[in-house]
């Protein structure tokens, strides 16, 4: 069983930003309010620390993080694809640091710097996504810097560009929650909250408080915390993210973010030694996951095993840890 990253609401949140006011909240062609983005899924694993004893150690072995839904489904499944991604990725950031190391205006070089950032992002990725946070941390960071040097920029001129601002601030969110990713994939616990933290900061400046995009950072939080130990503090987080997405769907159950969600909270109520709001969760993932996903899909799959495996698995981890860890 497995603690998942429901991840990838922030490409929808970055379209309505450029483009209007409707929220796409990303699926495998799932639709909401009239949008849809199409979404894939990466995975890079990240083990649990040494402190994560009890009902999570023995509920799951690993944190499975979701980032960049919407890059790399398509391409996971086959190695000389993804050789090929990384060749044009890489000539195609030959060309784009050569264009932003030359341009001398200001304002051009931040959109430029931009461009790179996102190149080096997806660059990232892929690495990531070929189980080397080492290497993908590296372009993330890059980008960071990029992302960061461009508001510099946007905040010195007289006037400032409202939408370069937005979509900067958003952007680094982006980054900040591959970096959160990378970091705990690593072992550097820390340094992945402040990470995520920042990125929930971000976006909340960025999109408001209640925009579904939220729900991205509170499950990557949740699912650090899960990694942790801290079941409780994990389901909170699940929850306030459970709540933004259904909100954004008005009061419907439906999405892969849903279900992956609802997973989540199942895994940690089992874990808290609450079987029967477990399996009600579990339940309602399953439903969900096969109409978004598909009756053979790999998530489809984990949930059912999951399910399987009923409360008393649960219910026998919740009853070797009285408490959580103290963080």
């Amino acid at each position: 069983m497995a603690a998942l990253y429901a991840v990838g609401l922030r490409r929808a949140a970055a379209a309505c930003l450029n483009n209007s006011s409707r929220l796409a909240l990303g699926s495998c062609q799932a639709t909401t309010s009239g949008a849809s983005v199409a979404s894939k899924v990466q995975r890079c694993s990240a083990g649990l620390s040494e402190g994560a004893t009890g009902a999570s150690s023995s509920l799951s072995t690993t944190a499975n993080s979701y980032i960049s839904l919407g890059t790399f489904e398509t391409m996971g499944s086959s190695e000389g694809r993804m050789a090929t991604g990384i060749s044009y990725l890489q000539d195609l950031i030959r060309v784009q640091e050569t264009e932003h190391s030359g341009e001398a205006d200001p304002k051009r070089r931040a959109g430029r710097g931009l461009t790179l950032a996102q190149s080096l992002l997806q660059m990232g990725r892929q690495h990531h996504q070929q189980q080397d946070p080492v290497e993908a941390l590296n372009f993330y960071q890059r980008a960071a810097d990029l992302v960061m040097d461009a508001i510099g920029i946007w905040e010195q001129q007289p006037v400032k560009p409202k939408k370069g601002m937005e979509y900067s601030n958003f952007f680094l969110s982006e980054v900040q929650s591959s970096l959160g990713v990378a970091y705990n994939d690593l072992g550097r616990t820390e340094d992945a909250l402040d990470a995520h933290q920042k990125a929930l900061t971000l976006r909340k400046d960025t999109v408001g408080k209640g925009h579904a995009s939220l729900a991205e950072c509170f499950n990557n939080l949740g699912a650090l915390y899960f990694a942790r130990g801290a079941l409780q503090k994990a389901v909170e987080h699940y929850e306030q993210a459970l709540d933004l997405l259904v909100e954004a769907v008005e009061g419907r159950l439906e999405g892969p973010y849903v279900a992956l969600t609802l997973y989540n909270i199942g895994v940690c109520r089992g874990g808290l030694g609450q079987p029967q709001v477990a399996v009600s969760s579990l339940k309602k993932a399953l439903a969900i996951a096969e109409r978004a996903f598909g009756s053979g899909h790999r998530q489809v799959e984990l949930i059912r095993e999951t399910l399987q495996k009923g409360p008393p698995v649960a219910a026998r981890a919740a009853g070797k840890q009285t408490s959580e860890p103290t963080e």
